[in-house]
């Protein structure tokens, strides 16, 4: 059987850089285990199947299947566009509809904020699970769930997050979820921008994403919580970090609005396509 697909760059200022994902075109979702073939064979952070209804969306990874992406959402966004002519008004979410839009020059989802826990652990051990200094956490670590709970940290400088190097035994334990995969997010905020790392962990390996519209969302989620202004808007840097032949930057923009809803958006770029047959 032949799988439609397309290679996306997502949240990426040029057509090179962001974050790459691949998004498969379906009439129905195939079984999982169909699903992690494909992801395997192309090999991408992310692989999203959409059906062309946009009635189901599914993202997988070589090593899990994710509950949200904010990543899958506008990507999967950006090929009906093309396909259809028009963005979708929605696509499934974990706890709903996700509202969908296009201004021209980026795609957005919409969030809200209404999942919001205390960190499990305390300063110490969240530094030592980071391999960083505990004065360097500069606020409340929490566990904030706009489509995905993900363990949010703010640290006190750029340097701090450039030298965070989470342990990948104590990040599964700290940062788990319930949904079998620990995820967290640190950042530093300097003004209207903020640099962003997003990470998750298996206990046994850490994977850091190039651009996680989940861990922006809840990044905004995480200013509600404390008290941030609103509206706020934030211009979020990512993947600059990694380490790889090719260095990616990922731009994602965070909105929040009076009403306390959470915009996130960035520009989407189809750069191939082509069809696998299993």
């Amino acid at each position: 059987m032949q799988y439609e697909f397309f290679l996306i760059n997502g949240f990426a200022e040029r057509r090179a850089s962001g974050a790459p994902v691949a998004v498969f075109l379906v009439d129905t979702l195939p079984d999982d285990a169909v699903m992690r073939q494909l992801a395997y064979q192309l090999n991408q952070s992310e692989s999203v199947f959409v059906t062309r209804d946009a009635g189901a969306i599914r993202c997988v990874t070589p090593q899990f299947t994710l509950p949200f992406s904010g990543l899958a959402q506008l990507a999967a966004a950006a090929v009906l566009h093309r396909e259809t002519g028009r963005c979708p008004e929605s696509l499934p979410g974990r706890y709903g509809p996700i509202q969908l839009s296009y201004d021209e020059h980026a795609y957005w989802f919409r969030a809200w904020a209404n999942r919001t826990q205390p960190a499990a652990a305390g300063t110490m051990e969240i530094a030592s699970a980071l391999s960083v200094d505990a004065r360097d956490i500069a606020a409340p670590a929490l566990m904030i769930d706009t489509g995905l709970a993900q363990l949010m940290v703010p640290l006190r400088s750029r340097q701090a997050v450039l030298q965070a190097a989470p342990h990948p035994a104590l990040l599964a334990q700290l940062a788990a979820n319930g949904q079998h995969i620990a995820q967290l997010a640190l950042w530093h905020r300097d003004g209207d921008i903020a640099m962003l790392r997003f990470f998750s962990s298996d206990s046994f390996n850490v994977y850091e994403d190039f651009g996680a519209g989940s861990a922006v969302a809840n990044l905004g989620g995480w200013l509600l919580a404390t008290g941030g202004e609103q509206p706020c808007r934030l211009k979020v840097e990512q993947g600059h970090t990694i380490h790889r032949p090719n260095t990616r930057l990922s731009v994602l923009h965070l909105q929040i609005g009076a009403d306390r809803a959470i915009g996130v958006g960035g520009r989407v770029w189809i750069v191939g396509e082509g069809r696998v047959e299993l």
